[in-house]
């Protein structure tokens, strides 16, 4: 069964954009990392967590709400979007007011007032307008505007950030990025005829907000999930602990971005159709099959060269993050399957109630779990819990999905995908002791080779290339 050709190629801009975007941060923050040590990226790490909480306050929802509503109403938008960016402005300028005042005269420095320089990127949050092209499937701009604005924090870091002296340039170089991402995506909402302006009218964008506390809610207690660990290791061991699994979780925090960026581009597909429409199930199980398809040899080659990787990337000085990327990797496929679901109950009536309930029990379930775990196992400990974590959010995410009307693929239609995974682990098992670059290409090829043999993929003309998994 092939997938929606608009989605896919409204995956495809978002996904490159997003990939090369990420691969840009990923750049900036390996810098960041050799450049000012473990305890002072763990600094970076922590400050990053939080505001990741507060920009789902700033945004309100409206990046999970907005894409089906947009999809499904193409008229009137001008209103729409411009009420809906004049109130999260109002919230993000009091809310950027009170993190900098508790930053600078609360917190501990000097992670106060990193904090305190991150929160004036709320303003750009609230101004962000990736909903809009998310739901009318044209994502291409909102490609070019990612990448602009991680490119312009990428060249700062570089040329300034030189030692622990210049923490304070990393916040400034990601909250300058963010301006100008989120100017260009201002400037590229004129190209879809919506015109944004200052409108007060908060009843024009009340749809919206209507399911915003909820998505907020699922949101904020997702975060805890994602790096409750994090935090707390921050305080149990220290700065130097925080960095490296700050480390190991650069990687999951790449590849599970991406994951979402996925199940958001499929959004407005799901959308388009009632739950009585079979096409919306062919999307939905098409589009599982495809994420787990991606994720799975990502996490099972991340586990066979975890210790090189991350010698190569972040260097020597980081080896104590290898152990916690072994545990984190299996999260990867995991949350892959789960964010279809999420999609899918996001845009299903009372969804997002659905979504609050299984991301409470989860929250529970885990931090209650960590506070025992982590002064003992450390940082294995915060990613088996993370992982253990992962696999209860999938099993209720399918259930309330389920009741919505979706029904996953069939068991079976996972054996291609889990059959090549084996045959590259044999093959990376048996190569032994090789240089990183050899691993990754055998175990590249060795997957690829056994999807076509086993039918999961098929090559119908030349630089065609069919998914039937």
């Amino acid at each position: 069964m092939s997938a929606d050709t608009r989605t896919l190629r409204s995956f495809a801009g978002l996904a490159v954009g997003e990939a090369i975007a990420r691969g840009l941060a990923f750049a900036a923050m390996l810098i960041v990392a050799r450049r000012l040590g473990p305890s002072m990226y763990g600094v970076i790490g922590v400050a990053s967590g939080i505001m990741l909480y507060l920009n789902q306050v700033a945004d309100g929802g409206i990046e999970l709400s907005g894409v089906p509503a947009v999809a499904r109403r193409r008229e009137g938008l001008d209103d729409l979007v411009s009420s809906a960016l004049t109130v999260r402005v109002v919230v993000a300028f009091l809310l950027a007011m009170i993190v900098v005042a508790i930053g600078v005269t609360v917190f501990p420095q000097p992670d106060g007032a990193i904090l305190a320089l991150y929160a004036v990127g709320l303003l750009f949050v609230a101004v962000g307008a990736r909903w809009v092209f998310v739901g009318l499937q044209r994502t291409t701009w909102v490609a070019g505007a990612r990448i602009a604005g991680e490119l312009t924090a990428l060249v700062i870091i570089v040329a300034a950030v030189r030692d622990v002296g210049d923490v304070a340039l990393v916040p400034i170089a990601v909250v300058t990025g963010a301006g100008i991402a989120a100017a260009l995506m201002l400037i590229g909402l004129s190209r879809l005829d919506v015109h944004a302006r200052v409108l007060r009218d908060r009843e024009k964008s009340r749809e919206l907000f209507a399911r915003g506390p909820h998505l907020v809610g699922f949101t904020l207690l997702g975060l805890v999930l994602f790096n409750a660990d994090l935090i707390y290791l921050r305080v149990v061991s220290g700065q130097a602990a925080a960095g490296y699994y700050n480390a190991a979780y650069t990687f999951i925090a790449f590849a599970a971005n991406l994951s979402i960026t996925w199940a958001q581009s499929i959004m407005p597909a799901l959308a388009r159709y009632d739950a009585t429409d079979p096409r919306r199930n062919a999307v939905y199980e098409t589009s599982m099959l495809l994420a787990f398809a991606v994720a799975l040899p990502v996490a099972v080659g991340g586990m066979l060269t975890a210790s090189p990787l991350i010698d190569l990337i972040f260097g020597s000085q980081y080896m104590a993050a290898a152990p916690a990327l072994i545990w984190l990797l299996p999260a990867l496929p995991i949350s892959a399957l789960r964010e279809i679901a999420v999609v899918g109950l996001i845009g299903t009536p009372g969804g997002e109630r659905r979504l609050i309930r299984v991301n409470a029990i989860c929250a529970a379930f885990n931090v209650g779990i960590l506070i025992p775990v982590v002064p003992v196992y450390g940082l294995v400990g915060a990613a088996a819990v993370t992982t253990l974590t992962e696999v209860l959010r999938l099993v209720l995410a399918f259930r309330f999905a389920s009741e919505a009307g979706y029904r996953p693929p069939a068991m079976i239609r996972f054996i291609k995908p889990t059959f090549a995974a084996a045959v590259l682990t044999l093959l990376v098992l048996l190569m032994g002791q090789r240089p990183l670059w050899q691993s990754v290409a055998a175990g590249v090829t060795a997957y690829l080779a056994t999807l076509l043999v086993t039918g999961a993929i098929r090559i119908q003309k030349p630089f065609q290339v069919r998914v039937v998994v």
